[in-house]
């Protein structure tokens, strides 16, 4: 089968082809526009993505060290509450001691230290068993310590007034 084209159907198919080719290459600038914006997109959620990862992995190496930091931070705390119940329980030992010792005296002979006791009446004895006078003790009448033969003086205020002995 022959077909006859005339000249005006045949520049209307020039026409034609003309117009789809101009659309066409419309279409494949829009289209590698598009693509060029879907590559440029999807380059910058990489990054992005990229970004948050490292991100994560540097939250999640910080969440680490703090666990490490916080196990420690325990044992330290664990460690000093045990210091302090033995503290404190040290503490308790020392003011029973402190009690006993706050009654003592000491006996002194010149200023000197001889010996210390739980009370005055046992001091009094140890001085009779060195020989001293079961009679004439008294509060030194203001003398200094080395003026005076015996003495008892409670150790709290020998140990601050006398200066442990040295008078």
């Amino acid at each position: 089968m022959i077909r006859i084209v005339t000249r005006a159907r045949l520049n209307s198919l020039e026409q034609q082809a003309e117009d789809a080719r101009a659309r066409a290459w419309e279409m494949e600038a829009a289209a590698n526009t598009a693509a060029d914006s879907h590559a440029h997109t999807a380059r910058s959620l990489t990054t992005q993505l990229d970004t948050v990862q490292h991100a994560a992995d540097v939250a999640r190496a910080e969440a680490r060290r703090l666990e490490v930091a916080l196990g420690s931070a325990e044992s330290g705390l664990t460690a000093a509450r045990e210091t302090l119940a033995k503290q404190a329980q040290q503490i308790k030992a020392l003011q029973g001691d402190l009690d006993t010792v706050l009654g003592a005296v000491v006996l002194l002979n010149y200023g000197r230290l001889v010996s210390v006791h739980p009370t005055g009446e046992a001091a009094r004895r140890h001085a009779e068993s060195l020989g001293c006078p079961v009679t004439g003790w008294g509060p030194g009448s203001g003398r200094p310590a080395s003026e005076v033969e015996w003495r008892t003086v409670l150790l709290s205020r020998f140990a601050v007034e006398d200066g442990g002995g040295a008078g």
